[in-house]
């Protein structure tokens, strides 16, 4: 297993809209290896065609893929991943970054614009998750009036900057409750890797933070006797002990955190491109 090829697309009803992507990933013979159809929030359609760049890369990764072509119908994104388009948004710039470092973990990758009636299949899977999102309501009782609501997991993209960090993402976990539409409920932020953990700390007094990456520092040192060939044992312990997720109540559409409590995406491999994923839960 070398090469794949990864049709991606993605779709925005009112740009911006709710937002789905299609992926669609096969190998030399044309054996599909794996769909997706996610729907991703509000989004305009270049963040979703981006989502579904990264995301295809990300799966073929863990597939064991080591050439990739990719194939999209996107002259922007194309052209973009390929020097000769500027990236303008402040929105799109975390996702660029974070598909160049996707990129960089492949021996080879090529992206190819192609026709939009070459990519059926990912152009279907995309708008099939955008239009989910048009569909999910939520009655509260026969006289109150519908609200759109979306309970399906978003994602937020983290640029680190050194090897060990914590990054305050309360601002954007606090932008996917109210993206959600949902009023009252449970927030979980959950860190889909191995080297690095969420936690939820003071963010008034940034020696809070420094005194526990000192501590665990102190704690698991980097360069004591591990077995983990990589050089990275150390993060796999750290985030280990930090966990890999959060639960948050949701009320009135805000966070119920304390007056000093923030949430922290904590980096022990860094400066990497990474992935938070954030699904709120209404209640019943």
């Amino acid at each position: 297993m070398k090469r794949a090829t990864v049709a991606i697309d993605g779709a925005a009803k009112g740009n911006p809209g709710p937002a789905g992507i299609g992926v669609v990933i096969s190998d030399e013979t044309g054996t599909v290896y794996c769909e997706i159809s996610e729907h991703i929030g509000t989004a305009t359609n270049n963040f979703a065609e981006y989502t579904a760049l990264n995301r295809g890369l990300e799966e073929a990764l863990k597939l064991g893929f080591q050439e990739v072509i990719v194939n999209t119908d996107s002259e922007l994104l194309a052209k973009q991943i390929q020097g000769e388009y500027r990236i303008k948004s402040e929105n799109i710039l975390p996702l660029y970054n974070t598909a160049l470092d996707l990129i960089s973990k492949f021996k080879h990758v090529s992206i190819n614009q192609v026709a939009r009636e070459e990519n059926k299949q990912a152009d279907k899977l995309a708008t099939k998750a955008a239009e989910a999102g048009l569909q999910p309501q939520l009655t509260l009782g026969s006289r109150e009036p519908k609200t759109e609501v979306s309970i399906m997991i978003q994602r937020i993209s983290v640029r680190t900057s050194a090897r060990t960090e914590f990054v305050d993402i309360t601002r954007e976990v606090q932008n996917a409750v109210k993206s959600s539409g949902i009023s009252d409920g449970l927030c979980i932020v959950y860190v889909p890797h191995t080297t690095a953990g969420i936690t939820i700390n003071e963010n008034a007094d940034p020696d809070v933070t420094r005194d526990i990456i000192d501590t665990l520092e102190r704690l698991v040192p980097r360069d004591a006797r591990y077995r983990h060939m990589e050089g990275n044992a150390d993060s796999h312990v750290k985030a280990s002990l930090m966990g890999f997720s959060a639960s948050i109540f949701v009320e009135n559409s805000r966070l119920v955190l304390g007056t000093w409590q923030g949430i922290y995406f904590c980096e022990f491999d860094g400066p990497r491109s990474r992935t938070v994923l954030v699904q709120i839960i209404p209640n019943k």
